[in-house]
């Protein structure tokens, strides 16, 4: 798999996101099913394409390419990872239906807070620097 390259604290920042979108929403789903499962969705929205984006991104086959031709890739990736996200909003609200509006955007909008946060935590707990 493509994401044996990745660092380690991204596979671990990965994983921690998808663990804690899938927890509040197992957790949400004893009180409300419409709004755990528009968790869960919104969680997916942001993951599914940044997962996509990585694993493209560590496929490539010469890593040590000119700057021109990494960044243009890494354009590339974001820029349909963004028509990505956009189609699958799209899928999500004009398809599901009951749908929690306000707990999918949370939730999508806090997958990208867990996205900045995490590897710093990640870092400052594995980190071995010694001050």
């Amino acid at each position: 798999m493509a994401l044996n390259k990745a660092p380690h604290w991204l596979q671990k920042t990965l994983t921690y996101q998808a663990l804690v979108v899938a927890l509040v929403g197992v957790g949400l789903s004893i009180t409300d099913w419409v709004a755990a499962m528009s968790v869960i969705l919104g969680g997916a929205i942001y993951s599914l394409p940044a997962y996509w984006a990585l694993k493209r991104e560590f496929k490539r086959k010469q890593p040590k390419a000119d700057a021109k031709q990494t960044l243009a890739q890494m354009y590339g990736n974001e820029m349909l990872k963004l028509v990505l996200t956009v189609v699958l909003f799209s899928l999500a609200f004009g398809l599901v239906k009951p749908l929690n509006p306000l707990a999918l955007l949370l939730a999508f909008v806090g997958s990208h807070l867990l996205a900045a946060v995490l590897p710093v935590v990640i870092d400052k707990q594995t980190s071995t620097k010694t001050k």
